[in-house]
């Protein structure tokens, strides 16, 4: 079994989580349902 250091669901504001806990030397595991990012602002 794999072992992280922080879990975040959802990649819409999660990604900043992620990046800084990346950032910071932690394993990290990304879940989401769609694409990476979330809901473009501008498009929809």
């Amino acid at each position: 079994m794999k072992e992280y250091d922080v879990i975040v669901i959802g990649a819409g504001v999660g990604t900043s989580v992620a990046f800084k806990a990346l950032t910071a030397g932690m394993k990290v595991a990304l879940v989401a349902k769609g694409h990476p990012g979330g809901t473009c602002l501008n498009t929809g």
